[in-house]
């Protein structure tokens, strides 16, 4: 097998209006899902539907709905578009009428329904421009155009203006329970500035004609210029994958697994002779690798979410951090090693965790530095207890908020901790040169890669190495997936 490595020029940043929010109908009806169980199939009789979120009210057509799920228990009502788009809030109709072939027609009211899977329909409404993205901190996820003309930043060096066409990212952490928080602008020229701004609010338009007041409060990313209007992109933005090398599995359901890039293997020198002080990396041996496919980020909330439904698992504590597409925590390797079963289960492939020799491999993508970047700490790269980022030393980043390493991988340097599949050995110096673990009749403690939020800039080093015992649970310890290829 002949597969190219993979590299990215310039930021990698797919939003997550993918994955969990894929959904298969193939009946040519729409599926109305009751409360009590009852399913009906027909055409929803609506012309649009319309939400009321914290920051507007958005009416989407009903050619353009791909499924509405009602919220109860202080919930709230979710929509996903035929686009991906994903808004929450309050659903403002509150009958619906069901068009059925064979059977009259049945009005259902909406605190009865459960949740609706809509066919696609051949009905072209309007669609507006709207090349940018934007993702809100109660993980909604949509399409739109900035309609501010200028955003004016206070920062530590001072007042910034930028103009939305001079802003490459903006990235917003959330502060003191949503009161407040802090911004960072990183340009199209790479300078990064990280402040609050003089208005309350941004102005956007969705692809649907809504215009909504998002307050920054509110707001998580927003992304100019990398949606292409009018197409299904899947909202893969910038992305300069070679689409032989990407990967992401269909799922019974119709969903997709986790985004993967296939890289080609080969011979790195894995450790570091001078690491931390320790000998846990030394001495550095060369090693020989297959090809194999490896996450683009660490596992999400949602992909685990997912998982703990359909399964019956106690979902993992997030921290009041959020969930959506922060990286699941608080998951054992044990835990973690059930994930991959009942993905391969799943999609029918082989996934598993990482070797601890994949992962150095993957981390360094080409590499001989001390970091992805380089051999001395760099702000604005990961986040760590001391690397400037907007939640270093108190809480994990939605993955993917960094740029990614030379193979197009985000977060192999911060974030959270990586469960692997080894366990631990306090050196190399008796390892195999095909990077497989070693076997061992009992296993005390598995290794953990890549640092974390919590930790200094040292550890994120990608070499460093540490451990944990299998069965135990942290709020910096995630993991990422590896698939087989044949």
């Amino acid at each position: 097998m002949s597969l190219r490595f993979v590299t990215l020029s310039g930021l990698l940043l797919i939003l997550f209006m993918t994955a969990s929010t894929s959904y298969a109908n193939t009946t040519g009806y729409d599926v109305v899902t009751l409360n009590n169980g009852d399913i009906y199939n027909g055409t929803v009789a609506q012309p649009r539907f319309t939400l009321k979120t914290d920051y507007g009210v958005v009416a989407i057509p009903y050619a353009r709905m791909a499924r509405l799920l009602l919220g109860g228990d202080g919930e709230p009502d979710r929509i996903t578009t035929h686009f991906g788009d994903r808004f929450s809030g309050a659903l403002q109709e509150r009958e619906l009428t069901v068009l059925r072939v064979l059977d009259p027609t049945l009005p259902v009211a909406v605190e009865d329904i459960r949740e609706i899977q809509f066919a696609h329909r051949t009905l072209r409404p309007k669609i507006h421009r709207t090349p940018d993205i934007v993702i809100t901190q109660n993980g909604d996820n949509f399409s739109a155009r900035v309609i501010s003309e200028a955003l004016m930043m206070a920062g530590k060096t001072g007042m910034k203006l930028a103009q939305p066409a001079d802003i490459q990212l903006l990235d917003v952490v959330s502060l003191n329970e949503g009161e407040d928080y802090l911004a960072q602008i990183t340009g199209n020229d790479g300078e990064i500035v990280q402040g609050r701004f003089a208005l309350p609010a941004v102005t956007v338009e969705t692809r649907f004609g809504s215009r909504l007041e998002i307050p920054f409060t509110h707001l998580s990313r927003l992304a100019p210029r990398v949606n292409h209007s009018g197409k299904r992109s899947r909202f893969l933005s910038v992305l300069r994958v070679n689409p032989a090398d990407l990967i992401q599995d269909g799922m019974r359901d119709g969903s997709l697994g986790p985004y993967m890039i296939a890289l080609g293997g080969g011979s790195f020198s894995r450790g570091d002779l001078q690491g931390d002080g320790d000998t846990d990396e030394q001495p550095p041996v060369k090693i020989h690798l297959e090809p194999f496919a490896i996450g683009i980020y660490e596992v999400t909330f949602r992909e685990y979410d997912q998982f703990c439904d359909e399964t019956g698992r106690r979902k993992p504590d997030d921290q009041e951090w959020g969930r959506g597409s922060r990286p699941v925590v608080n998951v054992s390797w044990e835990d973690a090693k059930a994930y991959t079963e009942w993905l391969s289960r799943r999609t029918e492939q082989r996934y598993r965790l990482p070797t601890d020799a994949e992962w150095e491999y993957a981390a360094r993508a080409g590499t001989h530095s001390r970091y992805w970047w380089g051999d001395d700490a760099k702000p604005y790269r990961a986040n760590c207890a001391e690397c400037s980022s907007l939640w270093d030393g108190e809480k994990s980043a939605p993955v993917g908020r960094f740029p990614p390493n030379p193979f197009g991988l985000h977060d192999t340097a911060g974030n959270v901790f990586e469960w692997v599949e080894d366990c631990w050995i306090d050196n190399f110096s008796e390892v195999s040169a095909d990077g497989k673990p070693s076997l061992q009749n009992e296993c005390g403690k598995r290794v953990i890669r890549g640092g974390a939020w919590s930790f200094p800039v040292k550890e994120i080093r990608s070499a460093n190495r540490w451990r944990d015992f299998p069965t135990r649970t942290s709020d910096d310890t995630g993991f990422r997936v590896v698939r087989e290829l044949d």
